[in-house]
């Protein structure tokens, strides 16, 4: 069902796995990074690709003279909450293997933070793809560990998130969470009863972040007429970053972030923790693309459901 090839970006070679309607590219040389990821046959890169080198970081003082952090592009797996030490500088070749419908990628271990981190990707028919990332625990002690999957995608589409409508009684059904930086009145965003709606902007430089927390993410971006949809399973127990988000997204000129995280759990030595993706791809509808291009001129209204 999946094909394989050699391929190239800017930052070296490339695994390419592709089926009949989807394909995706996986860094060898740096990272990993899933660096594109499109529909076939003449769908775009829907993610971004920082050619020029626009979004890094100088990491000397915690990783050693001359250092850098790159985002690079495309989806990568972090580790939560962010600090100075999760800007792991990872320019170095990946190791993968071969599976069924799929491979897995292992980069260099992550010094500070004594982990070994993995990707796993396999497809599941055409249009869908299995996203797992672990973080092994290589510490001689407990560590309390995060998985931070963040999908960097171009500008200028339609996020459409919807928000849990569970009847909690006395207690709250959903948290929408800012950062410092966000203008409150930013109207690439709006949040109606069913939704976060973020159609981001390539004319506007301010960053802008929010996050919630979803019993069950559907996270639904449009761009590039392709329609790209993670799904995750969330923990209603369990405790997570950023006043308990396991959704994400940040968006400036840019880019636009799709993300997901684990719960942050105690992790004992040699043990793994799992954070698992479903990835949908599809050629959008001809009413998505003419509502988003609307939705570029004016504030955002009301969602737009793609599933």
């Amino acid at each position: 069902m999946i094909k394989y090839s050699e391929g190239k970006c800017f930052i070296g070679k490339t695994l390419v796995m592709s089926s009949d309607k989807v394909e995706i590219q996986i860094t060898l040389d740096v990272g990993p990074r899933i660096i594109s990821l499109r529909y076939l046959p003449d769908g775009k890169n829907i993610f971004f690709e920082d050619i020029n080198d626009l979004v890094n970081k100088d990491v000397s003082a915690d990783y050693g003279q001359g250092e850098m952090w790159h985002i690079y592009g495309g989806t990568r797996m972090w580790l939560s909450p962010e600090d100075e030490t999760t800007y792991v500088p990872d320019n170095s070749p990946v190791k993968y293997e071969k599976i069924k419908n799929g491979a897995v990628f292992v980069p260099k271990k992550w010094p500070l933070h004594k982990v070994q981190t993995k990707l796993k990707i396999e497809f599941l028919d055409e249009e869908k793809i299995d996203v797992e990332m672990s973080a092994t625990n290589l510490d001689s002690k407990v560590s309390p560990l995060c998985i931070w999957s963040l999908s960097v995608c171009k500008p200028g589409g339609v996020l459409v998130v919807p928000l849990s409508r569970e009847n909690t009684g006395y207690l709250p059904n959903r948290n929408i969470v800012h950062w410092s930086y966000n203008d409150m009145l930013d109207r690439r965003y709006a949040v109606t009863d069913e939704a976060i709606f973020v159609a981001s902007d390539a004319r506007i430089k301010r960053a802008l972040k929010l996050g919630t927390f979803l019993p069950n993410i559907i996270a639904q971006y449009m761009v590039e007429e392709t329609v790209f949809i993670k799904e995750v399973k969330g923990d209603k127990k369990g405790h997570y970053p950023d006043f308990h988000c396991n959704f994400e997204t940040y968006t400036n000129d840019l880019i636009h972030e799709v993300e997901t995280l684990s719960p942050i759990t105690l992790v004992e030595p040699g043990k793994t923790l799992l954070h698992k993706e479903k990835w949908t791809i599809k050629k959008a509808k001809k009413s998505w693309v003419e509502n988003t291009k609307k939705l570029q001129i004016a504030a955002p209204q009301a969602p737009i459901i793609y599933l």
